[in-house]
Formats: structure tokens, C-alpha cells, sequence
């Protein structure tokens, strides 16, 4: 079949924009192409012609096995991508994981929620500057950060990509090169963009650039927000170090937001971006709650421990937390009267975070022994970054002292394997213990325990 003009003469465009076609689609990589040969006929391709019926035949079997092998080809291709960015799947897994248990007990701040959605709203769709969570430590910064992040698909819809990161959290997530990376890499995922080359990524002043140049590139594109969470900024080696904070952009594009929290103090990375974020606008303040907030977080704690007080007790909790909204102050309240038995009438509870912290540190020398509490506590405090769990316990396998302790109740497992066997006492699972009581004493920003 050609084509012809009204006049009956040989359309000679169309003729050469086929040959080009043809040409184009022969130039097609080897193994791509399968060319078929029918014979014509004018009842055109009918099953009933044996030629025909071999023609269709070879084509469908030509066409699932190419299918086959392109899904099997991508298959692989995603199996590879899985295993190089798995570190980044576990990262995003256990901030997750942490946002859930931060806004398990969460309650109040409907009202400071409310001012946040509508901010973001008004600034969805113009440049903007980020906004700064700021409140000393234990105020509740990190569960309002969680908490928001949660309501996200409801205040920008459903199709926002929101990141977050509680900062120091993890080790991905504790310096400015490592946080900027996986953030990237997320971003790139679900924007379906090309993942920047590894070289670029492990390149201080590169991946700076590339992190500003991607949150443009997400703006142009005019479809989905993107919601950056950063919780903490003060936890980040670079900021804790230098109290600089160079890779903060001082403008947002539209349609990408930016959301920090910091402690507030007198040399604190707060006055750093006060410094560059001139905006009065960009700062909100996060205060304790209410009196009656205060003792609904006590009841939900004690709901999520399967705990209850007495009537006795119970005035006797709220007695020593007169008016107190601070929900650090709050968990370290809850921490002792969750050890209380019905049958026990306890003594008043301690009045300041710091009062709190030796009545709590007493506490736990009296039941798991001074020696561990003291070994336990000197090493979190003594080390850089923080500890693990895992990481406290191989130190305190290689500490004499605490052997000595525990092999006079124990056998050890080995001879060779002091170390490892330690780790698998039973003694020594109560640093765990400690370590939990200890996060309510750091978050108040409670030292010299």
C-alpha cells in the first residue's frame, strides 16, 4: 500500500518519511527487533490460512518470551538496587519506627498543629522560608515534629512525599554528609529521578550543591510537595562542632518545605539561624502543656505499660506535679510510679528534673547494683556520640571490674569467650533497662549523672 496525491501521482513525503521510519526502527540495537514475513492476501491476516495461523503462532510466542525477559530483566535490576540501598531502606525504617513511639502517648497541641498546616498551606504554592521548632529540651519538640509529619497526606494530600529524621538517632543521620545523602537518595526514589553518581554523594561540597539543586528540581515540577522533617539540628556533629549550620537554605522553593527543631539557649545552633533566618515569622515556640494535658500524657503512659494507680496514688502523683506541663519532667514521673505496687504507699516524688534524676539514679543502684549503674551511666556519659545497647554491652565485657562481679554469681560460658558471653547473662540485660530510664534524663538535658 502507498500513498497517493488527489491527482493519482506517487505522494513522494509520504514515501520518504517512511523510508526514514523504516530506516529508524532497522537501527534498532540486535535482539530488540523480530521481523516476521506474511504474505499478502486480501482477506489480511486470517487463522484459517495455515501461513497465516504459523505467522500468529511465532508472534505470540515471540512476544511472551520478550515480555518474560524484560520482567525478569527488571526484576534483577531492582534485586541489585535493593541490595546497594538497603542501608537506606533501614534508615527510613527506624526513623518510622521512632515516629510511632514518639506519638504513641501524644496529646494536645491541636492548636499549634493547626497554626503549622495552615502556614504550610498559605506557603505551598511561593517561596518561603523554613520554619524552626524551637523549646528547651524535653518540651516536646520531637513528638510534635512526628506528630505533624504523621498528618501530612491530610494537610498537603495524599500524594506529598514527606522525610523524616530524628537527628542523632542513628549513625546515618548524625553528620551533615551522611543526613544530606540519604536524603537525596529518598527524594530521587520517590520522584522516579536518576540517582546521583556514588563519587558525587561522597563528596562534602557535592552533595551540598546537589541537595539545593534537587529541592529546585522537585519545585519545577509542579505535582507533588515535598515535606522535609528534621528534628534536633543541634545533634549533628557539624552544628554540635562548629555551631554552623551551611547547608540550610535561606529560601524554599514553592511546593517544598523545610521544618527544623532546635534547643533554645545561649550558645545553642538556635542563635545561628537566628542569625541567617532574619524572619520572626520562621520561628515558633513550643511550650510545656497544661495541667490537665499533663496528667492525660501520665494516663496514657500508664495505659501504654498496662499499669494502674490507686485513688492514693494517684493524688499522690499529681500532689508532686503541681501545674507541671513539661513532658520530660512528665516521663520521669511516670518511670517511678510505674514500679509502684498496689499494696505500697510511695513517698512523695521529687519536685525538680534534677531532684528526679538522682531519685531515679538511686533507684536503679538499689536494684541492679551500684557498680553496673555507675559503669553503665560513666560510659554513656564519657562517649562521644551515645552508646547503643550492643555497643554497651561488649564495653562493659571488657571491663574487669564488672567480670569480676558477674563471674562470682555465673559461670562463664568459656574460657575464650569471656567477651561474647557476657553479652549473654542474664545480669547483664539490665543495662538495657538503664539505658531506657536514661532517655527521659537526656532528653531533659540533665548532666553530671
Amino acid at each position: 500500500m502507498v500513498d497517493r496525491l488527489s491527482d493519482g501521482c506517487l505522494d513522494a513525503d509520504a514515501q520518504n518519511l517512511l523510508r526514514s521510519l523504516k530506516g529508524r526502527i532497522a537501527d534498532t540495537p540486535p535482539g530488540v527487533l523480530k521481523v516476521l514475513h506474511l504474505p499478502w492476501s486480501r482477506d489480511l491476516v486470517n487463522p484459517k490460512n495455515k501461513a497465516h495461523a504459523r505467522y500468529l503462532k511465532e508472534l505470540s510466542e515471540q512476544f511472551v518470551a520478550r515480555a518474560n525477559h524484560q520482567v525478569l530483566e527488571h526484576l534483577r535490576e531492582l534485586e541489585v538496587a535493593r541490595q546497594e540501598l538497603g542501608w537506606l531502606y533501614q534508615e527510613i525504617r527506624h526513623h518510622l519506627w521512632q515516629s510511632a513511639e514518639a506519638t504513641r502517648t501524644f496529646c494536645g497541641r491541636r492548636e499549634l498543629l493547626a497554626q503549622l498546616g495552615q502556614r504550610l498551606r498559605q506557603n505551598d504554592s511561593k517561596p518561603h522560608t523554613p520554619l524552626v521548632l524551637s523549646g528547651p529540651p524535653g518540651v516536646g519538640k520531637t513528638a510534635l515534629l512526628c506528630k505533624l509529619a504523621e498528618q501530612m497526606p491530610g494537610l498537603l494530600g495524599h500524594k506529598t512525599v514527606t522525610v523524616l529524621r530524628l537527628l542523632g538517632t542513628s549513625q546515618m543521620s548524625s553528620d551533615t554528609r551522611s543526613l544530606l545523602k540519604g536524603i537525596c537518595l529518598q527524594v530521587c526514589l520517590a520522584y522516579g529521578l536518576p540517582l546521583p553518581p556514588a563519587q558525587l554523594l561522597d563528596a562534602h561540597t557535592r552533595v551540598l550543591q546537589f541537595f539545593h539543586i534537587l529541592l529546585h528540581t522537585v519545585s519545577c515540577r509542579n505535582f507533588e510537595s515535598l515535606v522535609l522533617l528534621l528534628d534536633s539540628v543541634d545533634d549533628l556533629d557539624s552544628a554540635h562542632r562548629t555551631r554552623r549550620v551551611p547547608w540550610l537554605p535561606l529560601t524554599c522553593p514553592p511546593r517544598v518545605h523545610l521544618i527544623l527543631s532546635a534547643c533554645s539557649g545561649e550558645r545553642g545552633v538556635l542563635n545561628t539561624m537566628r542569625q541567617m533566618l532574619t524572619d520572626p515569622g520562621a520561628y515558633w515556640e513550643v511550650k510545656p502543656l497544661s495541667g490537665n494535658l499533663g496528667q492525660e500524657m501520665i494516663q496514657l503512659l500508664l495505659a501504654a505499660a498496662k499499669r494502674m494507680l490507686t485513688p492514693v496514688q494517684r493524688n499522690l502523683l499529681w500532689a508532686s506535679l503541681p501545674e507541671c506541663g513539661h513532658p520530660g519532667r512528665l516521663r520521669l514521673a511516670f518511670e517511678e510510679a510505674r514500679k509502684w505496687a498496689s499494696f505500697s504507699v510511695p513517698a512523695p516524688l521529687a519536685t525538680t528534673a534534677e531532684e528526679a534524676t538522682h531519685q531515679l539514679c538511686t533507684r536503679l543502684e538499689q536494684t541492679h547494683g551500684q557498680l553496673l549503674v555507675g559503669h553503665v551511666l560513666g560510659y554513656i556519659v564519657s562517649s562521644r556520640y551515645g552508646l547503643s545497647e550492643a555497643e554497651l554491652k561488649d564495653v562493659l565485657s571488657l571491663d574487669d571490674e564488672v567480670l569480676q562481679a558477674v563471674y562470682r554469681d555465673w559461670t562463664p560460658p568459656s574460657k575464650e569467650l569471656l567477651r561474647q558471653g557476657l553479652t549473654l547473662l542474664p545480669w547483664v540485660e539490665c543495662s538495657g533497662i538503664i539505658i531506657a530510664h536514661c532517655r527521659a534524663m537526656i532528653d531533659l538535658g540533665v548532666h553530671g549523672f
